[in-house]
């Protein structure tokens, strides 16, 4: 499976001759291009003539995912636009929810909800695994109380509440359920320096291994918005049992060890690595934590961050799309 993620934002334009920028120079490689507008509910597999091979239909707009799978099925999320959290204005951006497989005539074979209104939801991207599970990112809510027990400085919480990333990886089961075999909670890994009687007080520079909760990146977003971390890409590298997260707001990305147990997951021991579900490497932005300043920042609230096939240019290096200046990076 090649991983296409967030082709979304390309409207119809280009999916025929007769609109848009055709492009197709030598250097190409020949293959096809998989996408689905925002906003709408086909899915076009199209060639680099930019003719339409084949489309799927669905009843959802794209939850900003979508996959071909190895074999010839279609992975993809959905926006369900369930009702806000209380005390929400409105979901994050790249809201889901919702998760089907369709098969090439556009039926649904399988479909599954993550979603529950004040506890969780799904966002942006899932990714297929080699034994058929699904890693799902998602979101969970905290309220104000559980955030500043953790340390969170009550005066970023307008929001009065906190959502946090997670992930959960499920076997799909039957036409609509599916069994969670394993989760990451990012709250388990969270530190501060503002209140010295809570467990997680720590100095910031002295655990990249940990997140500081108090951190607000620097971009146009309100400081104060729950979805303050806004991760946007999940990624998995089977050779090494790792996982690879985006975080749009922090400029940065972190692996987390794959090979624990749920329960080692949650703590800061366990797995290959020796260090549970703790950040074994984080890159893009030094300033959170502590160990740089803006001047630093190598990231710019990168999109897509993936691991470089192995038999492509570049492989088993990782790539990202900076996109909040003029700057992109290809592999790092």
């Amino acid at each position: 499976m090649r991983k296409i993620l967030f082709l979304m934002i390309i409207s119809h334009v280009g999916i025929s001759q007769q609109s848009g920028i055709n492009l197709n120079t030598s250097d190409s490689y020949n293959g096809y291009t998989l996408f689905c507008p925002i906003g709408s509910t086909t899915t076009f597999l199209i060639d680099n003539c930019g003719n339409i091979v084949h489309t799927w239909e669905s009843n959802y707009p794209p939850g900003l995912s979508v996959y071909l799978l190895e074999n010839g099925k279609l992975l993809r999320t959905g926006k369900l636009s369930p009702d806000i959290p209380e005390g929400a204005t409105e979901w994050g951006r790249g809201d889901a929810g919702y998760i089907e497989i369709l098969d090439q005539n556009s039926n649904i074979e399988w479909s599954y909800e993550y979603y529950n209104e004040n506890s969780y939801m799904s966002h942006h991207d899932v990714e297929a695994l080699p034994n058929g599970n699904i890693l799902i990112l998602a979101w969970e809510f905290k309220t104000a109380e559980e955030a500043i027990s953790l340390g969170r400085n009550p005066n970023t919480l307008i929001d009065n509440q906190l959502w946090p990333e997670h992930i959960v990886e499920i076997e799909p089961i039957g036409t609509n359920g599916a069994n969670i075999v394993w989760e990451w909670h990012l709250w388990d890994h969270m530190i501060q320096d503002i209140n010295p009687n809570l467990p997680n007080y720590g100095v910031i520079s002295e655990h990249p291994e940990l997140i500081n909760i108090n951190y607000i990146g620097a971009n146009s977003n309100a400081p104060s918005s729950a979805d303050w971390i806004h991760a946007n890409s999940v990624d998995y590298n089977k050779e090494l049992d790792q996982i690879i997260i985006s975080s749009r707001k922090f400029c940065e990305f972190w692996i987390i060890d794959h090979s624990t147990t749920s329960e080692e997951a949650s703590t800061g021991q366990g797995g290959n690595s020796g260090m549970g579900g703790d950040i074994l490497y984080r890159w893009g932005n030094p300033a959170a934590y502590n160990q740089g300043t803006t001047a630093d920042r190598k990231l710019f609230f990168q999109h897509d961050v993936q691991w470089i096939n192995s038999e492509f240019l570049d492989g088993n290096k990782i790539m990202a799309f900076s996109n909040g200046t003029a700057q992109t990076q290809s592999s790092t």
